[in-house]
């Protein structure tokens, strides 16, 4: 979408995947990314730009921080290659948590053309959402408490003066947050994660929505999966590998997707999923339960499943 913005004309986002996060965000995400006519930043998924208004977030772990855009020359750079015609994407999913702080920069940045963004939300039950964000920080090193430790009102406030991501109640905290990209936002489609299994359906509804000719989807997987490593060493090499990550980039994108989409099989195999205590699982789906009860009259649709 081109936007006049400080006196030039430049690129920015047609359509934004705003969460939530660990609810099949890259799963949608790398279907959309075949589609010859959307345009995702090949060097990030998730630039995380308008969290942050155009500030260093210090809040983050040296390695987060490295990878997130927040300066505004280098989040316009991202999208200048798109191809005319080309719907520019981000999947940044946690412009859905932050809702404040996104929407503020998104009304900077767009100004009148905001209401031709479209927003696009996809949701899982939060009590299994909390969970898969609390193995996914174990997989990756960062978590070595358990979980009815780390869900503690007082453990989660302390770690959010220190470091940004612990927050796994909050994040499910969805009506607030879809509630205020709906009342902005004139054009949101918003998804379930049980959809993702009916990936032709889903991929057709996103292809009207933006506007752009149907695909037949090849394959769908469970992308970036959570659990306790089988072996560590192994799951580290799968994802952090830089020889292997540099070989990956070298193909086209469709080829790089399909390529990740067999990494994730592999790494899942490679990950054990303890199931949540059921005390636990009451517990949070109390907490919850007002939450959701709310999220339906927003989105139109039964929760009862959750």
């Amino acid at each position: 979408m081109r936007v006049s913005y400080q006196g030039q004309e430049v690129n920015l986002p047609d359509f934004i995947i705003v969460g939530a996060a660990k609810c099949g965000t890259t799963s949608l995400y790398r279907m959309l990314a075949e589609h010859p006519e959307i345009y995702f930043p090949p060097s990030e998924k998730e630039p995380f730009y308008f969290c942050f208004q155009g500030r260093e977030p210090m809040e983050l772990n040296d390695i987060t921080r490295k990878r997130v855009i927040w300066r505004t020359s280098d989040y316009l750079n991202l999208y200048e290659p798109a191809h005319e015609g080309q719907r520019c994407g981000d999947a940044s999913t946690a412009y859905l948590y932050k809702h404040d702080e996104s929407i503020a920069e998104m009304e900077r940045m767009y100004g009148d053309r905001l209401e031709d963004v479209r927003i696009t939300i996809i949701l899982r039950n939060p009590v299994d959402r909390a969970y898969s964000h609390y193995n996914f920080l174990v997989r990756n090193g960062y978590e070595d408490l358990e979980f009815a430790e780390a869900i503690r009102p007082e453990v989660i406030a302390s770690r959010k003066e220190r470091r940004w991501g612990f927050d796994y109640l909050e994040y499910g905290d969805y009506a607030d947050q879809v509630a205020h990209y709906v009342s902005r936002f004139p054009q949101v489609k918003i998804f379930l994660m049980s959809d993702l299994d009916r990936p032709q359906q889903l991929m057709d509804e996103m292809t009207r929505f933006l506007n752009i000719r149907p695909i037949e989807v090849r394959e769908s997987v469970q992308a970036n999966p959570s659990g306790v490593p089988k072996s560590r060493f192994l799951v580290d090499q799968m994802r952090k590998n830089k020889m292997m990550k540099w070989m990956v980039n070298q193909f086209p994108e469709d080829t790089k997707h399909r390529l990740l989409n067999t990494r994730d099989r592999m790494m899942n195999r490679l990950l054990v999923k303890n199931p949540m205590p059921s005390d636990i699982r009451e517990m949070l789906r109390q907490h919850y339960s007002e939450d959701i009860e709310r999220l339906e009259s927003i989105i139109g649709r039964s929760l009862a499943h959750w």
